[in-house]
């Protein structure tokens, strides 16, 4: 009886691995199949990655290239005269030369400012704070101007 139970052990073994010989391939190709359009997939994410990083840039460079052409276009569109600088000196309330300090310029240049006829022409650092001040409204313009300047040299030192 023991070579009975012998053989009929190896003829189980021999019939189980030609079963699992037939099982295995079909399972295994389609493994190495989706192991490969995995990589392939991740591949493909990650050159999209980067090319959503090189748009994002070139995005941000066309933002503000547009923000600086708009602020341009809106200063050559801007017509000011020398009347819009009286109104604007005299809504604010400053003399000529505390409206020379928030411009950036001398007070001379107000004054031409405000004599001048026609359109005013002026440089794009003065149009850009002539613009700033624009809005604004008194309060808001003694504090600038108190920022601006610094504090006189000849004020009364306090005495022991």
């Amino acid at each position: 009886m023991p070579n009975l139970s012998q053989v009929i052990k190896a003829e189980i073994a021999r019939i189980s691995r030609r079963e699992i010989k037939t099982a295995v391939p079909p399972i295994k190709n389609s493994t190495i199949t989706l192991k490969k359009t995995a990589a392939d997939l991740k591949k493909r994410v990650g050159a999209l990655e980067s090319e959503i990083k090189h748009l994002m840039a070139f995005y941000t460079t066309l933002q503000a290239e547009k923000k600086s052409q708009s602020s341009q276009a809106t200063e050559n569109k801007t017509r000011i005269s020398s009347k819009g600088i009286r109104a604007l000196r005299g809504k604010l309330g400053l003399s000529q030369d505390a409206f020379a300090q928030l411009l950036g310029v001398s007070s001379q240049a107000v004054y031409i400012m405000e004599h001048k006829t026609g359109r005013l022409s002026l440089r794009s650092a003065t149009m850009k704070n002539l613009l700033s001040i624009r809005g604004i409204g008194k309060r808001e313009a003694r504090a600038r101007l108190a920022e601006k300047t610094p504090p006189h040299k000849n004020a009364r030192k306090k005495r022991k």
